[in-house]
């Protein structure tokens, strides 16, 4: 923490020139458009082009002279080769942007596969999970006894009737089983459905009534918030507790009994890159909430932002402390360390900043992702709690807009980079911004910053115009220039889906006003009234 740091702008130009580098190469042979840049690094027409003829003076890139069309240069090349002779006994890595790659597109996309049998080549041992209890133990499952243990759950699931497309809900708090039943369903191809262990039962209800749930795996001493289905179409599966069943759970399926007696299934059912592997609802509390279908390609998008937008790097300690139960939580906290092969930590509890302190130290947590709320709590903590030293190289955030006194406290006093995150339930994070500690002034200037590479994003005035420079409008995402966006519609919704896309097919539409400056910045002004905000995925 106490190593020098280079220029702020000097890494901000970095980053941008790192993001056109992650353009270019996922353009393939056809080559990059001036206009692709632009859109897909949100930078403006001048940024790029300087930017552009520096990478093509040192040889990274090349404009053919024909089309204007930029490519990979003769420089890149060696690099990469340099890269590959080092990487090449290794698994094979991220090459180029996430909506590039092949594993995420077609009609037979294991995901049971991507997100965790593959991680068992020389590295099966690691951990996929490190649960940390209130009292701080902590056990470990690792991606070897994920893959074992949900090989025969699945097998439990298909008993029980689960098949491909089916609705698997799952009310259970941070522990190996939700680890375990969300591969197991990806196992059959079905639709893993969390629920938030908060939910009273009227919530719970709504939520299994409109999704069709076919099982409901939850723990003993929350039976109770599972309604009974006279028509003995859903089945309950119970994590036994040590003192047995209880709470009217006599009629449920152990978990880990059945589990233990069952064979595992060998087989990895296949799903299509549009096909829904999970749903997630929104958290709306007038007892209508909305089911939002996550289809496979989603996941290029939360590989984009693990990688860019949280800069997760091979050697990070990363805790995401949102609640699994939402969707920034099932995106980044459960889905996206899978997908990654990297470890997730779960902790039990109320969230507490003694033992948030001692898990930071304990496990030498390197990247962190936590809602304001939290990051508050952090600081306004009994300084007998706060340890002398952290290894923490990255904060971000993510919920509501930074007020500045937190933005200050969190690159004043830790001493690292902030990034604040702006997305929705509906489209995982899309916008994000870096405060830099070596330029505390820029701290709380009100931008939520610029796209993710893979997405254009713009301001709508009320008649569905892209607003000029220093318009105000709707913020909303161009879908016809932004490759990672997977949103198509809410379950059962369609009013509410029109809604979303009331300007047309093409623009996506959050409900958050903003300032489109001339920096391609989005300078945030406030909420429409049916906005569905980030602010509820961070739990």
């Amino acid at each position: 923490m106490t190593e020098p740091r280079s220029n702020g702008a000097g890494t901000q130009s970095l980053e941008r020139a790192i993001a056109l580098l992650r353009v270019v190469a996922a353009k393939g042979e056809a080559g990059a458009r001036l206009a692709d840049l632009m859109a897909a690094a949100g930078l403006t027409k001048a940024t790029t082009h300087r930017m552009l003829a520096a990478l093509v003076r040192e040889g990274l890139l090349e404009q053919d002279e024909a089309t204007r069309r930029y490519h990979p240069g003769r420089e890149l090349a060696a690099l990469g080769r340099a890269a590959a002779a080092r990487y090449r006994s290794a698994a094979p890595e991220v090459s180029a942007s996430a909506y590039s790659r092949a594993e995420y597109r077609g009609k037979e996309v294991a995901v049971a596969t991507l997100l965790c049998d593959r991680h068992l080549r020389g590295r099966g041992g690691r951990a996929a999970l490190l649960h940390e209890n209130v009292a701080g133990q902590t056990t470990e499952l690792s991606f070897a006894r994920l893959a074992r243990e949900s090989r025969r759950l699945a097998s439990v699931l298909a008993g029980l009737g689960v098949a491909r497309g089916d609705r698997v809900a799952v009310l259970l708090p941070k522990g190996p089983e939700l680890l375990i039943t969300a591969v197991a369903a990806w196992r059959l191809g079905a639709v893993y459905m969390p629920l938030f262990t908060t939910f009273d039962p009227p919530a719970v209800a709504v939520r299994l009534a409109d999704s069709a749930a076919r099982v409901v795996v939850t723990r003993d001493s929350l039976r109770h918030k599972i309604p009974r289905d006279p028509a003995g179409r859903r089945s309950v599966v119970t994590v036994e507790s040590e003192e047995g069943f209880a709470n009217g759970s006599a009629d449920a399926v152990p978990f880990w009994s059945a589990l233990h007696d069952a064979a595992p299934l060998d087989t990895v059912a296949s799903y299509g890159v549009d096909d829904p592997f999970a749903l997630i609802y929104t958290p709306e509390t007038d007892r209508h909430p909305l089911g939002i279908p996550v289809c496979v390609w989603a996941l290029a998008g939360v590989e984009q932002y693990m990688r860019v937008g949280l800069d997760l790097r091979d050697d990070d300690t990363y805790w995401n402390m949102a609640d699994p139960g939402w969707a920034y939580g099932v995106f980044y906290g459960l889905i996206g360390p899978l997908l990654l092969g990297r470890t997730t930590i779960f902790c039990d509890g109320p969230y507490d900043a003694r033992q948030s302190y001692r898990v930071l130290t304990k496990h030498g947590v390197t990247n962190l992702t936590a809602a304001p709320s939290q990051v508050r709590t952090l600081r306004d903590a009994d300084p007998s709690v706060v340890p002398a030293q952290l290894a923490l190289r990255v904060l971000s955030t993510v919920g509501e807009p930074l007020p500045a006194d937190l933005t200050e406290w969190a690159t004043g006093a830790l001493k690292v980079p902030l990034f604040d995150q702006y997305g929705q339930s509906e489209t995982g994070v899309f916008i994000v911004n870096r405060y830099d500690p070596d330029q505390p002034a820029e701290a709380g200037a009100g931008s939520l910053g610029r796209a993710l590479p893979g997405y254009r994003v713009v301001v709508l005035d009320a008649e569905g115009r892209e607003a000029p420079v220093g318009g105000v409008g709707e913020i909303a995402i161009d879908r016809d220039h932004s490759p990672l966006f997977w949103f198509d519609g809410y379950a059962n919704a369609p009013e509410r889906t029109a809604h979303r896309f009331r300007h047309g097919h093409r623009y996506y539409l959050t409900g958050d006003w903003a300032c489109l400056g001339a920096d391609g910045t989005i300078r945030y002004r406030g909420r429409v009234s049916d906005a569905v905000l980030m602010q509820q995925m961070g739990g």
